[in-house]
């Protein structure tokens, strides 16, 4: 007798993004720093789990994986492997001097480190090509996002909504040369304005934090077990909460088992190098050992499965779903085991048929319950709390600000003559626009987390928007322009493989 397949469907969703952090010149900066550790401590050690589903066969891909355009224009810069490698010769030379005093974190951090350069060494650099290619064999669904990870709801004008969703899926569709069905809000966030764009966009789904779908109206019958459709076409899944917090909580979850590696470092230790494990809350910390935490991230996927399919098996619904949707920065940067945690639990879904991705699961043609999602977010307190705090609504007001301008001059110029210098400060403020719109700024000054940078973007952004637009929407071209506009594009070379045409109806109705 055969056992009983398990019942329902469990589906991760990872949402991977940075903002734009490349900088012109060879030097590495801090702010990149942020792009080169999570690469090596999480993005190739994900790639890595996700080859590895190759030796299941399941038919269907069996996660959905969501990339920020922005990330994926720093993946494929053509100077990543020689920039990534004077970053890990620095680490190169931390371990050696640290190998005495902590030989077991050096020896595991130093395993990591060969397992990502010689992945990436085998994809030639390829970051994008090896994830399009894992697609292309049903192992993963693809998804994007907004241009630059825009706070959605925090727009003021549905045209700017437009735009950063137009220009996100066209980047994504440009580089990996496939169309997304799954669109990820940024930060989670939908309000109502959003169905129509994501409609008239072709998108066929996404995921909304809990109460989305829970104060929904009409109240959906089983929460988040299946997802809802509104008035258009697109299909809402929501997050399972308590077997995200299960991953998610720092404080109750799995992260916060004291056999982990610790991410804080001591105040005199080099933050690349983490030597202890979290051991407790309050008293000293002891040293980290390796084999017994990758020992306790295998009992933590199998309980994480075991408790998914109780909630499967406890689901009322006729074709349940369990959306557990994370920052994929969470598996490896945040939690160092979390690659170890998630390649055994994708295993063992897919081994018992459990493991879906969004869109395989919509192609069972499941019948779904009609309801309107409920404005939401899955930031602090679960509505706009992190934007509209008075230590960060001033990061809300520049965006304002400098959205009407943009659109203003874009309305005035796009059909009228204008010198080639006047083209380009148009089309680059556009850029800047979408550049200053992204959602990480305003997190970072609520958290107070490098909220000098976020300060001095805010500002840097905010400025050449009123440079290039001033030069933009001039009578005529003045000395010196041709100048500041070639320095901005040579500063900021972000989705420089979109033309011109991309660009000039970036905000036009569909």
């Amino acid at each position: 007798m055969t056992a009983r397949r398990p019942r329902g469907s469990i589906a991760f969703v990872l949402h991977a993004h940075l903002p734009w952090l490349r900088e012109p010149g060879d030097a590495v900066t801090l702010e990149e720093r942020w792009f080169f550790e999570a690469l090596w401590e999480c993005y190739l050690p994900i790639l890595g789990v996700l080859q590895s589903l190759g030796d299941v066969k399941s038919g269907r891909p069996l996660l959905t994986v969501s990339i920020s355009p922005t990330l994926l224009a720093m993946l494929r810069d053509p100077h990543l492997p020689a920039r990534f490698e004077r970053f890990a010769a620095d680490l190169d030379r931390l371990f050696a001097e640290k190998a005495k005093e902590h030989p077991e974190a050096v020896d595991d951090h130093r395993a990591r480190l060969e397992a990502s350069r010689a992945l990436l060494r085998r994809i030639r650099g390829d970051v994008t090509g090896a994830l399009v290619a894992c697609a292309e064999d049903g192992l993963v669904e693809l998804a994007t996002t907004a241009a630059t990870h825009a706070f959605l709801p925090g727009l003021r004008t549905a045209d700017a909504v437009r735009g950063q969703v137009r220009i996100g899926m066209r980047y994504f569709q440009k580089v990996t040369r496939r169309l997304p069905n799954v669109f990820w809000l940024p930060e989670c966030g939908y309000d109502e304005r959003l169905e129509g764009v994501l409609a008239d966009s072709g998108i066929q789904a996404t995921v909304l934090a809990a109460h989305g779908l829970e104060l929904a109206r009409p109240r959906p019958p089983h929460r988040t077990d299946t997802p809802i459709v509104g008035d258009g076409p697109i299909a809402y899944f929501g997050r399972n909460n308590p077997l995200v917090d299960l991953v998610w909580s720092r404080e109750h979850g799995y992260p916060a088992d004291p056999v982990y590696r610790e991410f804080y470092s001591p105040a005199d230790a080099d933050w690349s190098l983490k030597p202890l494990r979290i051991t407790g809350f309050g008293g000293e910390k002891q040293r980290y050992e390796p084999a017994r935490a990758a020992l306790r991230a295998e009992e933590h996927a199998a309980h994480f499965i075991q408790a998914a399919t109780r909630e499967l098996d406890a689901s009322e619904a006729a074709e349940p779903i369990t959306v557990v949707a994370f920052d994929a920065e969470l598996f490896g940067h945040w939690w160092w085991e979390g690659p170890k945690f998630l390649e055994v639990v994708l295993h063992g879904l897919a081994r018992t048929g459990q493991a879906t991705s969004l869109g395989a699961y919509l192609d069972r043609d499941p019948v779904l319950p009609l309801a309107k999602p409920a404005t939401s977010t899955w930031g602090r307190g679960g509505y706009a709390e992190v934007w509209t705090h008075p230590v960060s609504s001033h990061a809300s007001r520049l965006v304002h600000r400098a959205e009407q301008r943009v659109l203003r001059v874009d309305a005035i110029v796009r059909d009228t003559p204008r010198t080639e210098t006047q083209r380009l400060a148009r089309l680059w403020a556009i850029r800047e626009l979408f550049l200053l719109q992204a959602s990480d700024y305003a997190f970072m000054l609520r958290t107070g987390e490098f909220a000098g940078f976020a300060q001095r973007k805010l500002y840097e952004h905010a400025f050449a928007i009123d440079t290039l637009c001033d030069i933009a929407s001039r009578p005529i071209e003045t000395p010196g322009d041709r100048a500041m506009v070639e320095g901005w594009i040579r500063r900021r070379p972000v989705f420089e493989e979109l033309d011109e045409d991309a660009w000039s109806d970036a905000f036009d109705p569909w």
